[in-house]
Parts: C-alpha cells; sequence; structure tokens
C-alpha cells in the first residue's frame, strides 16, 4: 500500500467488501472458485484505481480499501457494483457483493492504517447493496453527484456488541433499489439477548476468527482461560458475528451471580422464555421446549458451577441436535464432544522494542484506548512508550489488569505505576462499579480463582510460585511435594491447575513441555506461601535449589563433551530458575549449596553470555561470613570465581583466588583442581603482559594433565601454552601447540571450546601471514559458535574475522564484524573484549567517518584497558601502532592528541550510541538509492531485512522462514556488510527507511 502522506491523525474514508455466501459457494465450486475470486478482486481493484482509493489489505474474498474523500470512495463503490452486476461471471454464476463505507479518524501507525473498520458495516449488508453509515453521510450531504441518493435505514446495532449505528443505503442507477432488513442486531429476523457492549473490541483477530471456526465446526465450544484474560468479551464478539448461523436466536445466560447448582437449568430456561411446569424438572421442560430450534447459548461463568453446567450442556447437546453451546470458564466442562478453546493473553512487545512495534501490540492498544477512556491519553516518545510496553508485560497481558492499570493511570504517571506494580494487589482496584466484585480489584480477581481449588491443589500452586519462568513436570515433582501432598499425586493435581487456567502448558516440540505460572499468579501463590509460614516457605525454597544444584552438577561434564548443546539450551530455559536459587542460596546461614551450583556452571555462563553476573555471584557468596574455609568446594568455587573475573578484567581479584584456592588443592593433594588452577593463573598473567612468568605455570600443569591422563585439560593447557608461545614472537610454536589442542578437542567432542581454538589458532595464522588459511579456520569457529549460541565464541569469531577481513583490505566487512563483537562485549559486561572490539572499529574506520573518529576510538579502547591493567596481544598491538602512527601524519600530532585525549573519556556504551548516530546519517543520505543499495543484497537477505525491520528477533525469523539460526546469523552479517551498517538497530532503521514495513 502506499503512503496516504498522512503526519498526524486525520478523518479517513474507509470501504470493505466482500461476496455473500462466499464459503457455501468455495465449497460447491472447488478449484473454479478462484477465478471468481480473481475477477472480484480485478474489478474492485479498478474502481479504487479510478477513485484514488489505496487497498489497505485483502484477506479471503474481503478487501479493505482507503479514501481521503468519502465523495470519492462512494463514486468508487457505484462503479464497483455496476461492474459487478454486469460482469459475465464463469459458469454463469450470480455473484453478489455487499460493500460497507465508514469514516473516522485514523493514524498512520508501525502496523500499518488505524482507524475505524468498515467491515462490521458492510457484515450486516445484503449481496449488491451499499451501505453507509452517519459519519460519511454526513459528509456528503451536499457533495452527492447527480441521481445519487441516500435512503435512510434507521438505528442499528453492529455486529462489534455496541450501541446503536445510523445507517444508509447507498441509491444510484444500476443499483438494485431493494433489500430486506439489514442483519443487524436488531433486525426483527435475529432473536436473543446478547448485552450491549460499552468499550471498543481491541485486537484479538485471530482469536475471534478460530472461535468463530470451531462454532461452524462444532456443537459444544468452550473457552477457557485465566481469570480477567477476557473470555466473556471474546465469546460475546464471536457469537455476534455468528447470528446468521443461529436461525432461532442467539441467547446469553449470565451464571456468574449464581450459587446454587439447581438455578443452571433455570436461568437458561428463563433465558430463553421457557416456562417452568408445576412437578416436572425443569431440565426435561428445557429441552422439550428446545426441540429442533437452531440456538446459540452462550453460557458464561461457568466454573463454580461446574458440574451443574456440565449436566445441563450434555442434556441439551444428546437431545436437541441444532443447539449449538458456546461457554466459559476457567476449566473445561469436560463432557464427550467438546472442544476446548484455552483463550491467551494478549500480546504485550518484547523488551527493548521500538515505540512504533509497542504501540502496536495488541496489549498496548488495549492499555491506551482505556486510558484515552479515562482522559488519559498516552504519550509516546521512546522512554515513555518503553514504560508501557514493560506494564504490559508486567501484567501478562491480561485484560482485566490492563483495564485496572489505565484506570489508575487518573491518578499515577506511567513510570510510577510501573515502579510499583509489585505491590500490584494493592494498587489495581478500582473497576467498574457495575460490574461483578470479583472484576473490580485484581486480587478480588485472583482470590475467586483460589477459593475454587482444592486443599491440594492449593498447596501445590502456592509451592510452584518459588518457580521463576518455566519448569519441567521432575522439577514440580520435586518442589510441589510435601506432607500433604505425596510426589506421586503432584502431576494430577498439576493438570487440574492447568485445567482451571493458573497454570499453563506448553508443548516444547522436540523437548519436554513446561509449565509456566503468569506473573500475576505467581505473585498472589507466593503470597499465599509466606502466608503458610517461614517453615513451609522456607522449604519449598529449599527444595527448588536442591533440585537445580542437582541439575547443575550433572550438566557440569556434560558442558564439555558432545551433548554441550542441548545442555547450553537446556540450562538457558532454567535461567531465572538458576538465578532463583542462587539468591535464595545468598539470603541463607549456608550458602555451600549456592557456592556448589553457581561453580558448577562456569562453562555455561560464560557460552551464553552471563559472566559478569555469575562472577559478581560467587563473589557475594564467597564473601558470606557463613562461606566455607579451606575446603575443596571453597577451592572449586575460587577457581569458578578466578574464571569468571579474570574474563571481565578484574586480574587482581582473580591472582587473589588462584593463590588461595591453590593453597587448598595442594594441601588436599586434588592435582586436578591444582592444574586447573595453574592453567587460570597463566591466562590471568599473560593478559597482564608476564609471558615469562605465565610460562613455568603451564609447563607444571601439563606434568599433571598428563599424568592425570585428562585430555580436556591437556588441551586447555596446551590452548594457553599456544598464546604465551605466540606472545613472545614463536608463531610456528603457537601453531604447532594450538594444533594440538585442537586434536584433543575434537577427542572430547567440546564443540564450544573447538570454536574458540580455532579462532586463537587463526590468530596465530594472521599474525604469520597465512591470511587464506586464518580465513578459512575462522569460518569453521564463527559456524561453531553461532551453532551453539555460544555468545562468547561469536565474539571470538567475529573480532577475529574483522581483523582478517581488515588485513585483506576489506575495511567495510571488518566494520560489522567489529560492531557486532563490540554489541557482544558490551552486553555480557566483558570490559577487556569491548576494548578490543573499539581497536578493531578504529582500524577499520580509516576513511570512513574521519581520523578524528578513529583517534577517539583508541583513546577509549586504551583507557578501558589501563583501568584493567591488561596488555594488548601482540598481533593487535602492531596493528594499532601502525594505525596510530598513520592518524598522527595524517592529523598532526597536536590534533590526533586531542581527539585521543576525548576519547579516553568516552565508555563503549557511548561508542555504540555515537555508531547508531552515525549509521542513521548515512542511510538518510543513502535513502535516494534505497532501490540501488537494497538491489544488492539476495532476495533472502531482503526477506530477513524486511523482518529485522519489522523488529522480529533472529530465532522469530529463523521460525517464519524456516532457517536455522546460523543461516540467519550469517544472512544479517552479509546485509550489514553490503550496506555498510555496524549494527542490528542500524540495519533495522534502514529497511524502515527503505519502506520495507
Amino acid at each position: 500500500m502506499r503512503s496516504l502522506g498522512l503526519v498526524a491523525t486525520q478523518k479517513l474514508t474507509f470501504l470493505f467488501t466482500d461476496i455473500e455466501g462466499s464459503t457455501a459457494m468455495a465449497q460447491r465450486l472447488g478449484d473454479a472458485w478462484d477465478g471468481i475470486l480473481a475477477d472480484h478482486h480485478r474489478l474492485v481493484r479498478a474502481g479504487l484505481a479510478a477513485h484514488g482509493g489505496e487497498e489497505a489489505a485483502s484477506q479471503g474474498d474481503g478487501v479493505s480499501a482507503v479514501f481521503t474523500s468519502p465523495r470519492a470512495c462512494v463514486d468508487a463503490a457505484i462503479q464497483m457494483q455496476r461492474a459487478l452486476v454486469s460482469h459475465a461471471w464463469p459458469g454463469g454464476e450470480r455473484v453478489r457483493v455487499r460493500i460497507g463505507i465508514h469514516s473516522g479518524e485514523a493514524s498512520q501507525v508501525a502496523w500499518g492504517l488505524e482507524g475505524p473498520p468498515a467491515s462490521g458495516i458492510a457484515a450486516m449488508a445484503h449481496g449488491g447493496q451499499v451501505v453507509v453509515s452517519a459519519a460519511p453521510a454526513g459528509l456528503l450531504t451536499d457533495s452527492l453527484p447527480a441521481g445519487v441518493g441516500l435512503k435512510d435505514l434507521g438505528l442499528h446495532r453492529l455486529r462489534d456488541g455496541g450501541g446503536p449505528e445510523r445507517l444508509f443505503q447507498l441509491q444510484a442507477e444500476g443499483l438494485p433499489p431493494a433489500f430486506p432488513p439489514l442483519r443487524s442486531l436488531d433486525s426483527p429476523k435475529l432473536f436473543g439477548n446478547l448485552p450491549v457492549q460499552l468499550s471498543s473490541f481491541i485486537g484479538r483477530d485471530a482469536e475471534l476468527a478460530e472461535v468463530r471456526r470451531l462454532v461452524g465446526a462444532w456443537r459444544s465450544v468452550t473457552l477457557t482461560g485465566a481469570g480477567g484474560a477476557g473470555k466473556t468479551r471474546l465469546a460475546l464478539q464471536a457469537a455476534a458475528g455468528l447470528a446468521e448461523s443461529a436461525g432461532d436466536g442467539m441467547w446469553f445466560a449470565d451464571l456468574a451471580p449464581l450459587g446454587d447448582p439447581d438455578l443452571v437449568a433455570v436461568t437458561v430456561a428463563d433465558v430463553l422464555g421457557v416456562r417452568q411446569e408445576p412437578d416436572r424438572p425443569v431440565l426435561d421442560t428445557l429441552m422439550e421446549a428446545v426441540g429442533g430450534r437452531s440456538l446459540l447459548v452462550l453460557l458464561d461463568n461457568c466454573e463454580h458451577l461446574i458440574r451443574a453446567c456440565a449436566k445441563l450442556a450434555d442434556a441439551l447437546l444428546r437431545r436437541c441436535p441444532n443447539i449449538t453451546l458456546l461457554a466459559t470458564s476457567r476449566e473445561p466442562l469436560g463432557i464427550d464432544g467438546e472442544r476446548v478453546y484455552r483463550v491467551p493473553s494478549m500480546r504485550t512487545p518484547a523488551d527493548g522494542d521500538d515505540p512504533g512495534t509497542i504501540r502496536a501490540s495488541e496489549a498496548v492498544r488495549l492499555l491506551a484506548d482505556r486510558a484515552a477512556a479515562q482522559g488519559v491519553p498516552l504519550a509516546w516518545d521512546g522512554p515513555t512508550a518503553q514504560v508501557v510496553g514493560r506494564i504490559c508485560r508486567r501484567l501478562d497481558g491480561i485484560p482485566l489488569a490492563l483495564e485496572l492499570a489505565a484506570a489508575r493511570l487518573r491518578v499515577l504517571p506511567a513510570d510510577e505505576l510501573d515502579a510499583r506494580l509489585d505491590e500490584r494487589f494493592v494498587l489495581l482496584t478500582g473497576g467498574s462499579r457495575a460490574g461483578l466484585p470479583r472484576q473490580q480489584t485484581l486480587r478480588a480477581m485472583v482470590d475467586w480463582s483460589w477459593e475454587l481449588l482444592t486443599g491440594p491443589e492449593r498447596a501445590v500452586l502456592a509451592r510452584l510460585s518459588v518457580f521463576a519462568g518455566g519448569f519441567g513436570l521432575a522439577a514440580a515433582e520435586a518442589v510441589a511435594a510435601g506432607p500433604d501432598v505425596p510426589a506421586g499425586e503432584v502431576l494430577g493435581h498439576l493438570g487440574a491447575l492447568v485445567d482451571k487456567s493458573l497454570v499453563h502448558f506448553g508443548d516444547a516440540g522436540d523437548g519436554p513441555g513446561r509449565y509456566r505460572l503468569l506473573d500475576t499468579v505467581r505473585q498472589y501463590a507466593a503470597g499465599r506461601l509466606d502466608a503458610a509460614g517461614p517453615a513451609v516457605a522456607g522449604a519449598a525454597r529449599a527444595a527448588h535449589r536442591d533440585y537445580y544444584l542437582a541439575l547443575a552438577e550433572a550438566a557440569a561434564p556434560q558442558l564439555v563433551a558432545s551433548e554441550q548443546a542441548a545442555w547450553l539450551d537446556r540450562l538457558e530455559a532454567e535461567l531465572g530458575n538458576l538465578r532463583a536459587a542462587i539468591a535464595f542460596s545468598r539470603a541463607q546461614p549456608d550458602p555451600v549449596p549456592g557456592l556448589r551450583l553457581a561453580a558448577a556452571l562456569r562453562v555455561f555462563w560464560l557460552a551464553r553470555g552471563h559472566g559478569s553476573e555469575a562472577a559478581d555471584a560467587l563473589q557475594a557468596l564467597l564473601n558470606l561470613p557463613a562461606s566455607p574455609g579451606a575446603t575443596l568446594i571453597r577451592a572449586r568455587a575460587l577457581a569458578a570465581a578466578a574464571n569468571l573475573v579474570e574474563r571481565a578484567g578484574g586480574y587482581a581479584a582473580a591472582e587473589d583466588y588462584c593463590q588461595e584456592a591453590l593453597a587448598i588443592a595442594a594441601q588436599a593433594g586434588d592435582d586436578y583442581l591444582v592444574a586447573d588452577l595453574l592453567h587460570q593463573r597463566a591466562w590471568t598473567l599473560l593478559h597482564q603482559g608476564q609471558p615469562g612468568t605465565a610460562l613455568p605455570l603451564i609447563e607444571q600443569g601439563l606434568d599433571l594433565a598428563r599424568r592425570l591422563r585428562e585430555p580436556h585439560l591437556t588441551a586447555r593447557l596446551l590452548s594457553v601454552r599456544a598464546y604465551a608461545t605466540n606472545f613472545v614472537g614463536d608463531h610456528a610454536g603457537a601453531a604447532r601447540d594450538a594444533r594440538q589442542s585442537l586434536q584433543l578437542y575434537r577427542q572430547t567432542g567440546d564443540q564450544g571450546a573447538l570454536g574458540v581454538g580455532l579462532g586463537n589458532h587463526a590468530d596465530y595464522e594472521l599474525s604469520a601471514g597465512d591470511l587464506d588459511a586464518a580465513r578459512r579456520h575462522l569460518a569453521e569457529a564463527l559456524a561453531i559458535s553461532r551453532a551453539l549460541n555460544n555468545r562468547n565464541g561469536i565474539y571470538y569469531g567475529t573480532f577475529n574475522l574483522g581483523l582478517a577481513e581488515y588485513l585483506a583490505g576489506s575495511p567495510g566487512a571488518a566494520e560489522g564484524l567489529f560492531a557486532e563483537s563490540l554489541d557482544l562485549a558490551t552486553h555480557m559486561g566483558m570490559k577487556r573484549n569491548a576494548a578490543y572490539a573499539l581497536i578493531g572499529l578504529a582500524l577499520a574506520s580509516q576513511g570512513g567517518a574521519g581520523p578524528g573518529w578513529s583517534a577517539r576510538l583508541y583513546g577509549a579502547a586504551d583507557q578501558a584497558l589501563a583501568d584493567q591493567g591488561h596488555a594488548l596481544a601482540p598481533l593487535e598491538a602492531r596493528l594499532a601502532d601502525l594505525d596510530r602512527q598513520r592518524l598522527r601524519a595524517a592529523m598532526g600530532a597536536e590534533a590526533f592528541e586531542a581527539e585521543y585525549a576525548a576519547g579516553r573519556a568516552l565508555d563503549p556504551a557511548q561508542v555504540q550510541a555515537a555508531l547508531v548516530r552515525k549509521d542513521a546519517a548515512a542511510g538518510q543520505a543513502q535513502l535516494t538509492g534505497s532501490d540501488e543499495a537494497a538491489s544488492v543484497l539476495t532476495p533472502r537477505e531482503r526477506d530477513v531485512l524486511k523482518l529485522v525491520a519489522q523488529g522480529l528477533s533472529n530465532d522469530d525469523i529463523a521460525q517464519r522462514l524456516v532457517l536455522s539460526k546460523h543461516t540467519v546469523h550469517r544472512h544479517l552479517a552479509n546485509i550489514r556488510r553490503k550496506l555498510g551498517l555496524s549494527s542490528r538497530a542500524a540495519a533495522a532503521a534502514w529497511g524502515v527507511r527503505a519502506g520495507l514495513v
């Protein structure tokens, strides 16, 4: 769709067309239907083209379009109907098209045009008829052409359940003059009592279509979901759109106020106008009265009377062949023939989405609509949009919670509301006074569900609140069992909680299913757990910690073996629980379980970019007063802490940890741990520029590792010796040790270490001038790291490949790789690695952003390295020295020193912000030639860039395009290289500017 040039909100006119009876026609015609559909679209689009209309969307036989002029819209509708009526349809078919026209305020937003839909107007029309709402009719009063008029059809309730709307029929020569009454909810041919809805229905397009499909195919459909999920509103909206399928009406039975199960059948009988007979069961009277009538009955809020509702539904379905039941309940009815549809929460934006994507999400649209109704329009600047998106995420996209939050925005700004959401059950009150008591506060909503649980179900739910994020069945059984709930019964209670929509279950496809609690339910259940007393709550949290301690220690040997990919993914899925277990340990008198857990996962922490966080946790546990003394548990924790702290540039702390741990390990005679610590201490010394001190330690460690016949430990020590040998200028010796190390890594199956080792080997090859061999090894290294999602390995792979591209004379490609490495390093909190990435960017910026920019980057990198006491690796040091000399010559010494000094005040985050600004300016300059620039991309690269611009993650893109995550990474790297962009954010911005979305 071409842009209408909307700068802000303005009034537009919308048109919607669809073919009457299209479903039955498509089924009857089979393949011939495609020809009918093609002719319809061609004639409709001809009318749009002739009168300046823009097609907004088409789905099936429906076409939606928009006009800036209501007169043009009417002219297009007349042309369309005349062409459609006179057209010779294939096979002599009689095709009748209905058209609706509506006007209102519209805004150009990220996902397209947001405005009043005309589809609801068209849905009430008959084939050949054009129906116009009051808004465009009022605008057309003095501008209709001769021979064209508007016939007042009176007030009608639209199928969206809202209030009445005055409608008109467009009359013109060549259009049929007379039609039956409109198919509105007020039509005398449509019976029923569906209540008027006083607020707009937001989003839920996919859910609405699925519910209507299910009701069309099955006689019993139950919408289940958490309290406040919007089950009733979705059911009413779905029913309103199915009016024509229920010849004897659509009937709404509100069961929420009832407390007596015997009143369920009585209430439904009253709704249907069935009079009770003395001395006869009301159910018998009801079934006889319904008989063969074609009815759609909506049984709302069944959960507290579930057995009575199930009995009534089963009897009606068996005795009344033409009745359809649509029920809402927090759990299924559990009867034969029932189809269950679980109503999800509304979709929420992801953390870090841009303001346009945030505003487009369903949950945010609902919050904004309800806030506007309270007289509080939301701002859409970047910071406010992020806060609004976070509010919606923290409230799990639950519609009732969002509406209560909107009411609070009358007295609290969005950022303060967000800050107080940990107290949501006190904060979110003040629902509609006309609503049920349980819908007036968030606590009352969850209280209602809690009261419907059995005692064991309550105990299980309370204990499950200790999980952070999802969890598997084994974890649930380990944590939720207790004196009152045997482990063998946990599964049954868990299933009941899933049925009652308090626990969500997701099938992971290629892995075990996962359970999770919405955050609102989790907070409520945690409050119930704490109310049970410190002993009960502490036992549940200790069981949770112990389960994840056992998982971590089982994972440790697998993280350096052939199954490491599966274990890394498994641990990543449990990251929230691992963090919670460590946090609990920090608050306990005995920190040993926490030390064991955190130390066991050091390979995972580094591989998935959580090293800085894990280092902080280990240091805090080691510093606790109750931390163990000179034990092997402490020594192993010290070794892990040294490894993690050293990666972040904390060399002094790492050295202290190594020394303390070495004394303990030597005293205990643990030669493996001694060799491991010698390996770690050597790295710490090398990064401080002390190869002479490190080499004897490495030799000592190698002797121990070989004596122990430990191939993996030997490989690590060979790897560090290769680095030390290269440091002193022996490139051939370094390459020899690296090759032996790689052979051992392949033997043990440690793909992560193999990927990093290949990158190191390539670095030595670059130092020796063997560029071709280095690039081959770097390509393999990066492919391995991407396949494992080893962020540490990806950093080294992108940085080293950037060096290779730079040395090969491709600074543009190098800059994209260095920018990716900088992004990874800063997100992982690895300051040393970030400094290296800055040096790479300085090298690659030659001739691009100017020499001053490179000088600043050198200043920022040198300051970061000096702060850590790090000695730059030989190759990088040599290249940086040469480039600094070039810059001084080009700029003059005084100018260079001024820019260099300014750079020393920059941190990596400021550099990244500057990169984004630089890319934005470059991209703006490229806009005029965006078609030419995009032509350098392959079709698949354009597909990837379009989805990046829409805000999708790499995982989402991989799933959408049926690609591996590695392939998506590769395409994105190519895109950035070809377009001269240095970050993902810049690529997304380029895609938006180029009109890809």
